[in-house]
């Protein structure tokens, strides 16, 4: 590359300098400053960095010189704190929706804006290889795919797997492709999922994006008036663990000490009403095994009062557990 070509680099290089070099404690000299940008092949006097040092500064890069003798430069205030980076970092490697391999890569991405002297304290904070990981290369990709028939106002196709207990995929409905109007991703219990309208069934449906497979985007305009009638809000405070379900009034009640778990899980929008019990609420929530299993997780601090049919629904789950048991 011409020596020209090289010097069209030199504000980006010493960027890349100090982010990797220095922090507010640790900074480089100027003398250091020209063997560094000489090993990306490009000469500099020392007049010309300063010049890109105020340019820097009127970027908003946060260039701080230290009290040192000789001087010494740094990056200040960087792109990222390292505790945001460490947040970051572990969301990567804990998260079951991306791979091993994908999890690795965006560490090491991340190390890159915690520089030399902090990004060991990312590597010691973090443990992949044991965690539970999705074994679906494309979720990703998935997501882009999605985003983009949303933003287009298009339908998608794709298969949908389950796993059999010999660990390989199992395609629902015979293998055929689904096609559906993307409204929302959501995401619950670590994994991403796609609420879509299926017109074929009138009616939404949720996806886990991991277990889709061969994703295209379609050329067929989406259902308008189902997607408008949508609220993703309201869909995800009524639903419990996205197990889909006929949608219900329901009337709990529940121990004092259960208001806390009421308000984490539905907002400060609803009622409580007083009883000798605790206090009664009723909500909006989509019937489904997690929902009945979720009021069970609280024991005798929370019952349901109302539907009667809801009620006997879950005494009828009930016996058909008991009876597994005494078999």
């Amino acid at each position: 590359m011409a020596r020209a070509e090289k010097q069209k680099q030199k504000l980006i290089r010493l960027l890349q300098i100090f982010i990797r070099e220095t922090d507010e404690s640790h900074g480089i000299s100027m003398s250091e400053i020209i063997s560094l940008l000489s090993d990306y092949g490009i000469t500099a006097e020392r007049k010309s960095i300063y010049d890109d040092l105020m340019t820097l500064t009127e970027m908003g890069f946060d260039i701080i010189t230290l009290p040192t003798r000789p001087p010494k430069y740094s990056l200040g205030k960087r792109p990222f704190e390292i505790a945001e980076l460490k947040m970051l970092t572990d969301a990567a490697a804990s998260s079951r929706f991306i791979t091993a391999e994908k999890s690795r890569d965006l560490i090491q991405k991340l190390r890159g804006f915690a520089g030399k002297y902090h990004s060991g304290e990312l590597s010691r904070q973090v443990y992949v290889e044991d965690r539970v990981k999705t074994m679906n290369d494309a979720s990703i990709e998935n997501i882009d795919k999605i985003h983009a028939a949303i933003n287009a106002g298009v339908k998608i196709t794709f298969k949908y797997f389950d796993y059999t207990s010999d660990k390989r995929r199992a395609f629902r409905h015979g293998g055929a492709a689904y096609l559906v109007s993307p409204m929302a991703l959501i995401r619950s219990d670590d994994n991403y999922y796609l609420v879509g309208y299926d017109s074929r069934d009138e009616k939404s449906k949720n996806f886990r994006v991991d277990k889709m497979a061969e994703l295209t985007v379609s050329a067929e305009a989406k259902d308008e008036a189902a997607c408008a009638r949508f609220n993703p809000a309201e869909y995800s405070n009524k639903i419990f663990g996205m197990y889909g379900g006929r949608e219900e009034l329901v009337t709990l009640e529940c121990r004092e000490r259960l208001a806390g778990v009421i308000i984490d899980r539905f907002g400060m929008q609803n009622t409580f009403i007083k009883t000798e019990f605790g206090f009664r609420v009723s909500l909006r929530v989509m019937l489904s095994p997690n929902f009945f299993a979720w009021v069970l997780g609280f024991g005798k601090d929370m019952r349901i009062l109302a539907p009667v049919a809801v009620r006997e629904e879950l005494l009828e789950r009930l016996r058909d557990t008991v009876e597994v048991y005494e078999k």
